[in-house]
């Protein structure tokens, strides 16, 4: 009976792993794509915007892909390379954002973090 358990439980274990491995499991176009669409109904990028934000999210995107495989097990490596790829990328965001839309972004960046730092975890982003 307890062996029963045992097999219950790690096979629960096993359906759970694969199940949030093919859920993280998207490409760096679909992240992109995710990331400018939710920038663009919470900030009301212009079509232009939204074309450049786009390019901003799929370059940093496959950055950090290019950056997970490179650095694959080095734990250190891969937050510095994530690191500079988000600096890399808020740069470009400032370029494009207008004064208003930095200040929006910036309110909603600080209230994700409170967010995450309460146990919320992270919802609909990158």
């Amino acid at each position: 009976m307890k062996s029963l358990k045992t097999l219950a439980v790690a096979l629960f274990m096993v359906l759970v792993n694969f199940a949030w491995a093919q859920q993280n499991s998207k490409t760096p176009e679909e992240r992109a794509t995710e990331h400018s669409q939710k920038l663009t109904q919470q900030l009301s990028l212009t079509a232009d915007q939204q074309k450049t934000v786009y390019a901003a999210c799929l370059q940093r995107a496959q950055q950090n892909e290019a950056d997970r495989t490179k650095n694959e097990g080095n734990r250190e490596a891969m937050k510095a390379a994530r690191e500079q790829n988000n600096q890399t990328f808020e740069a470009s965001l400032a370029k494009i954002l207008t004064a208003d839309q930095k200040t929006q972004y910036e309110k909603i960046k600080q209230d994700e973090k409170a967010q995450r730092q309460q146990g919320g975890g992270r919802k609909g982003g990158q």
